[in-house]
């Protein structure tokens, strides 16, 4: 039940990870090559039991850090789904997420690929993440700058692949002006259609 293919595989040991300590407890006591971090169990393909032991991350939690007039700072941890995130900042009036909805997966892994949707990519809004080292268990936050996004590309698939595990994000939503961007594709002659024009 935790990849989005339904394969039926499994794992030689399987722990669900719903605290920073309950992971850092695990990374001690278990050597990095040894396991296999699962978030939404979604941009993968399993062919075949895992020998390994799955750590599902499953921190949970969204909060507001900041609000301005024209903007907000919004936490959410990993574990997150990311499409119900998306769907809370839309429901909250938090506008810049919106192209990406229906994006399968959790919001933990959504800065490894940096994903996007529609013309408009997870870099846009992001402000920065957290993140555990595997080894070392130093906990280390990385800007926008650090994260190094390029197209569904970040430091975390390079220099940095297999060695962090990310705890949380966070984002940089707009809260008055919002900008839609419905120039991709088809948008605005699906809209048309449907006699959206607002």
């Amino acid at each position: 039940p935790y990849n989005t293919f339904g394969i039926d595989v499994r794992a030689s040991k399987f722990i669900k990870i719903q605290t920073i300590e309950d992971l850092k407890k695990i990374l001690r006591k278990t050597y990095a090559e040894e396991l296999f971090i699962l978030g939404g169990g979604s941009n993968m393909l399993l062919t075949g039991d895992i020998h390994k032991t799955v750590l599902q991350i499953d921190l949970k939690g969204k909060e507001v850090l900041e609000v301005k007039d024209d903007y907000a700072i919004i936490k959410a941890h990993a574990g997150e789904n990311w499409h119900e995130f998306v769907m809370h900042c839309v429901e909250q009036g938090y506008g810049g997420l919106e192209n990406m909805a229906l994006i399968p997966g959790n919001v933990g892994t959504a800065p490894v690929q940096n994903i996007g949707a529609y013309g408009v990519e997870l870099k846009d809004h992001f402000y920065s993440c957290t993140a555990v080292h595997r080894t070392t268990l130093e906990q280390k936050t990385f800007s926008r700058e650090a994260c190094r996004f390029g197209y569904r590309d970040s430091v975390f698939k390079n220099e940095l692949k297999d060695q962090y595990v990310i705890t949380a994000v966070i984002f940089r939503l707009d809260k008055t002006n919002h900008t839609l961007h419905t120039g991709y594709g088809a948008i605005q002659e699906v809209l048309a259609e449907k006699q959206i024009n607002n």
